[in-house]
């Protein structure tokens, strides 16, 4: 089902290269749209346009937003246009649908990339850190605790957006915001999402791009905002961190799992660990891989895999997130929580972001890690 509505362009909120916000009129109301410039050039004000406003109608979290998918006014449609916005790449994004476009995909032979990539090795990532999350608000969180070792030259953090949620990178205000203050270094978006400082065909040539072409130091995959979920034991976005963490680690990285805790949500299923977590934990038994928590949550947990390195924490007090978010303008959000109300959340990037400051995956203990297991699991990070 997809429900349309005709709108007048009232005002442009704002224009970014990727992405317009604008405000619209709709039979005598007022709503809110985003346009994405690429496909059908920028609106003015007073133009008409076709919005495609299913979310909305539906009540879902796409933010209120509507979503621009024709334009009435046709001046700047026709070759200004395709010139203006034609891409030197092949590949397509979207494909088969009205909105198919070409990328410039940094495998494909005309990318300046692709001898990289023709000898690219089975073990390309060489140990990196790649930090597996469910959820976009764990993207910040992670950037920001990240970024506060003092005395210390910054990491090059690399975001991967995976296909779980949003499909255009220009929906997060996040990504912008960690750009413009330097904690992110760049991102890329695979599969048939698109806007990435790279783009790539699948994840496994985007970790390899972190890698190769951003020179990265630490990678975050996550998806955009919007996933989804439906209170069934498989049926949520987050199972895509199963194959990631497989990708990962089949590519000789060190997959990181970002747990999704909390005490603060109402339903019971996403209580101290959710079972969105402890369902793709279970997927991954076999497969090595660090988890960061506190002995309170490892308690209620029960038995873990041999495979898993739990890394134990001391309690974040709530208070440590003022001084992480003093320069950063957008508030730390999950589910429409905050860190006040649920910094249990919060902390488990904070927890993660510790333990890499903390590590020299250049070691061999990588890379044997049934041996190894006992040893790490015992270590015990505290608050720097």
């Amino acid at each position: 089902m997809i429900t349309w509505a005709y709108g007048t362009v009232l005002r442009i909120v704002r224009t970014e290269k990727a992405m317009q916000e604008i405000k619209v009129e709709i039979e005598g109301e007022e709503a809110r749209a985003l346009h994405y410039p690429q496909w059908l050039g920028e609106v003015e004000e007073g133009e008409q346009v076709l919005l495609n406003t299913t979310a909305v109608t539906l009540g879902l979290g796409s933010g209120g937003y509507h979503f621009v998918a024709a334009r009435s006014d046709e001046k700047d449609i026709g070759t200004p246009l395709q010139q203006a916005h034609r891409q030197s790449g092949h590949i397509m994004k979207g494909r088969y649908t009205p909105f198919q476009h070409a990328v410039l995909a940094a495998e494909e032979p005309d990318s300046p990339h692709h001898a990289q990539f023709a000898a690219v090795e089975e073990d390309v990532l060489k140990g990196m850190p790649v930090v597996v999350g469910e959820l976009h608000s764990m993207l910040p969180a992670f950037a920001l605790a990240l970024h506060n070792s003092k005395g210390r030259s910054p990491y090059r953090l690399v975001y991967i957006m995976s296909e779980g949620g949003a499909q255009p990178l220009a929906l997060s205000q996040h990504v912008r915001a960690l750009r413009q203050s330097g904690r992110l270094c760049a991102a890329i978006t695979y599969g048939h999402g698109f806007g990435g400082d790279s783009e790539c065909v699948n994840l496994y040539t985007a970790l390899a791009a972190a890698r190769l072409v951003w020179q990265a130091d630490v990678v975050i995959v996550a998806p955009g905002p919007g996933t989804v979920g439906t209170a069934t034991p498989f049926g949520f976005s987050g199972m895509e961190q199963i194959a990631i963490v497989q990708a990962v680690r089949s590519l000789g990285g060190i997959p990181i799992l970002l747990p999704r805790v909390s005490k603060a949500d109402k339903r019971t299923r996403h209580q101290g660990i959710s079972h969105h977590t402890q369902t793709v934990l279970r997927f991954l038994r076999e497969t090595p891989l660090v988890i960061n928590t506190t002995q309170e949550l490892v308690d209620e947990w029960g038995e873990q895999s041999v495979y898993h390195t739990v890394i134990l924490h001391e309690t974040l007090p709530a208070e440590r997130w003022e001084e992480l978010t003093a320069d950063y303008e957008i508030p730390l959000i999950t589910m429409n929580r905050g860190v006040e109300e649920d910094g249990l959340f919060f902390a488990h990037m904070y927890y993660a972001a510790c333990f890499l400051r903390a590590m020299d995956f250049s070691s061999p203990l990588w890379f044997n890690k049934q041996e190894n297991a006992h040893y790490l699991s015992e270590m015990r990070l505290e608050d720097e």
